[in-house]
């Protein structure tokens, strides 16, 4: 099959859908991999490197979009790729549409068949396309909070550990996931006070038979969140419901608690926030203030460190790739439930229903959409 690999074109998105090393997998297999023109700069990945890999260099976006059978991309589609749907092309990304209504209507629009890594899982209930993307993020939710705490970015000017005669700030991380470990992971290397909510006990359980005194675990209630909140110095969002939006578990009220001149970090933000007080944001403009807290959402944090993450991405999601191609695009999904099962649109229906409750468009299922 023809694969297409475009440039990214979300603010500041550096990384790229598949490596060199991606690309050389690809055509052991006999498939064509199309790669548009400086798409792997960004991580460091030349088009020279892409040609010896065995790609072929397209100048355009536009070439990569009508000349490719399936198109695979790290984030969803920017407006100006949407010209480019037809029937019959298959597009395997990060959709996350249950708060991103336009380009659900887009893809509907066009007959995209819409393949989400996010909603690929496992017999074991793991979401292993996402699981990369959420530890970088759930690291770098901290290294971006720690740094807007200074003064200069308009924070309380504090420093995460504290020192010998200072304490150190207080973290709230909200959600044990992989993302809300990885930052508590990182929260308690810096030295910070640190407490972590989920309502899941294995979860928990995990984190303190490794940590042990050094956090606070408690299961996550509306009563236990307004008590962990109040007085803290940096809050982390990291709630997730596969494919749903994300719910707002985080109140006005308890931001207004937070310490004057705390950072909030909302990991969620890509499945909407999980906070009633955030919007997204970019890189090029990340922050916002209320209610005297600094407000971070930006949806593609793992782009600030794009070599790193496109290794770990493309690690994750080649073997997919493989399987999508080597089953001949639409029909892999067929035989491959893990894919069936993260389809999110298909000859313009939606099938997710989670998505479609967020979005408000009808719902049809999985098995009825392919076999139309």
């Amino acid at each position: 099959m023809i694969i297409g690999v475009p440039r990214e074109r979300k603010t500041l998105e550096k990384r790229v859908a598949v490596t060199p090393d991606g690309v050389r997998e690809l055509r052991k297999h006999n498939h064509t991999v199309l790669v548009e023109t400086n798409a792997g700069v960004g991580s460091h990945f030349s088009d020279d490197a892409f040609r010896e890999a065995g790609a072929t260099i397209v100048d355009t976006l536009k070439d990569v979009w009508t000349k490719s059978e399936i198109v695979v991309k790290v984030k969803e589609p920017h407006e100006s790729e949407y010209e480019y749907f037809r029937p019959g092309l298959v597009l395997f990304d990060y959709l996350h549409l249950a708060s991103m209504p336009d380009v659900t209507d887009a893809l509907l629009k066009g007959g995209v068949t819409g393949i989400a890594y996010e909603l690929v899982q496992i017999s074991d209930g793991r979401l292993p396309l996402l699981e990369p993307m959420s530890e970088v993020a759930g690291r770098l939710s901290v290294v971006n909070g720690s740094n807007h705490l200074l003064s200069q970015h308009g924070g309380r000017g504090m420093l995460l550990g504290g020192t010998v005669t200072v304490p150190p700030a207080r973290v709230v991380i909200v959600g044990a996931g992989v993302a809300g470990r990885n930052a508590c992971d990182v929260a308690i290397g810096m030295g910070a006070d640190v407490t972590i909510l989920d309502t899941n006990y294995l979860r928990l359980d995990r984190i303190k038979a490794q940590y042990g005194h050094r956090v606070c675990t408690m299961h996550s209630t509306r009563a236990a969140l307004e008590r962990a909140i109040n007085g803290s110095d940096l809050l982390i969002g990291a709630v997730l419901i596969p494919g749903a939006a994300a719910p707002k578990v985080i109140t006005r009220t308890m931001i207004q608690s937070m310490n004057r001149g705390g950072v909030f970090v909302d990991i969620s933000i890509d499945q909407g926030g999980c906070a009633e007080t955030i919007r997204a944001t970019s890189l090029d403009n990340p922050v916002y203030e209320e209610e005297g807290v600094v407000h971070y959402g930006v949806c593609n944090m793992p782009a600030q460190v794009p070599c790193t993450s496109t290794m770990a991405l493309t690690a994750a999601t080649l073997p997919y790739l493989i399987a999508l191609a080597d089953g001949g695009g639409i029909a892999a999904l067929q035989s491959s439930t893990e894919l069936r099962n993260a389809l999110n649109t298909h000859k313009g229906k939606l099938t997710n229903a989670a998505v479609s409750e967020a979005v408000g468009i009808a719902y049809t299922p999985i098995e009825k959409a392919l076999a139309a």
